[in-house]
């Protein structure tokens, strides 16, 4: 907002130096107030101060005195009173087309913190487990910043765990991950659906060369690459005794590709290479080869639910990721698949 103040001070005594001018303005701008403008404004709508106090619900005796003390604030004749009806002067004029945009601006500016305050909240902040799909994230936050381009957004795309423990230390509001447990005192948990997983090997290792069901003990002779937490709270789904573990699921990926060992991956993040013959997969006796299936919960603390923008956010990844579900799944393995989940350690 801005008063115009170089106007007032040139309509009362012209021109002044920097310093002169500074001081002028803030001596004016000090003595100047949001109530005295509006009074000013139903004066020359309504064309009298009765008429005036009347509009603004005061009494006339308070508007004539509100006029006058700013008159005295700016040192300018607004009205000229000589006649029945007061009658804006020229400076009046021009000091009245001023106050109109000061006090637009400033119903903007309520209009818009009001705006935040019921309808969206300046920011969310979002931790979401790297095994999510990252097209359903990106379509969903590139609709969400159409819907609410004021909105700042805090993204954690981490590994296992850990967005359990942005919610738990407050980094997030928000947390889409696989958690151990069907339920959390204090928590609100809500299943959005699963992601297929795929046995993976690189195609040159050892139990790639298998053909059928891979049993028990030849997994035993190899290297199982899991996930782990960064505080060793949990751990991914562990199928043999000798294991290496990782925090990042690409750094994993990027392992298992170059024969470090197998893995139980999401399989859109290894469809490039499965479909490529750079890895294979695995089928193992102990599922009698049955598909694997992931699940996914949205969960928040229950006394701090997400606002209307998170809320419209989640709503729009709950679709997105069910629209991928129909897409890139067969049903009817799914329905047949195994879940499986993290452990605590």
């Amino acid at each position: 907002m801005e008063i115009r103040a170089d106007r007032f001070i040139n309509l009362m005594k012209g021109p002044a130096g920097p310093t002169e001018n500074h001081w002028a303005r803030w001596n004016m701008l000090s003595r100047v107030t949001f109530d005295q403008l509006q009074m000013l404004i139903a004066v020359a709508d309504t064309g009298n101060f009765s008429a005036a106090a009347r509009k603004v619900n005061r009494v006339q005796s308070a508007v004539s005195q509100s006029i006058q003390s700013l008159e005295d604030a700016l040192e300018l004749k607004l009205f000229d009173r000589s006649s029945k009806l007061p009658r804006l002067t020229e400076s009046g004029e021009a000091i009245v087309q001023d106050a109109r945009r000061i006090i637009s601006s400033t119903d903007a500016l309520r209009a818009r913190a009001k705006n935040m305050a019921t309808v969206a909240e300046p920011e969310i902040s979002l931790s979401i487990e790297q095994v999510f799909p990252s097209t359903v994230l990106i379509e969903s936050l590139r609709a969400f910043r159409e819907r609410f381009p004021l909105v700042s957004v805090n993204l954690l795309a981490e590994g296992l765990g850990a967005p359990e423990q942005s919610l738990f230390e407050g980094n997030a509001r928000l947390a889409i991950y696989s958690t151990a447990l069907d339920g959390m005192p204090g928590f609100q948990m809500e299943f959005l659906g699963d992601v297929p997983i795929s046995l993976v090997a690189s195609a040159r290792h050892p139990l790639a060369k298998i053909e059928g069901l891979i049993p028990q003990s030849a997994l035993e002779e190899h290297v199982q690459l899991t996930m782990v937490d960064r505080t060793k709270r949990y751990r991914g789904v562990v199928m043999g005794t000798r294991t290496w573990s990782f925090i990042d699921q690409f750094s994993r990926l990027d392992f298992v590709r170059n024969g470090f060992g197998w893995c139980a991956m999401p399989t859109h993040l290894a469809k490039e290479y499965l479909a490529s013959g750079e890895l294979a997969e695995l089928k193992l006796a102990a599922h009698n080869g049955e598909p694997l299936r992931f699940p996914l919960y949205a969960v928040h603390k229950i006394e701090q639910p997400p606002g209307p923008a998170a809320q419209w956010l989640l709503s729009e990844i709950r679709r997105r990721f069910s629209e991928w579900i129909d897409a890139t799944i067969d049903h009817r393995s799914l329905r047949r698949g195994i879940q499986i989940r993290v452990t605590t350690v």
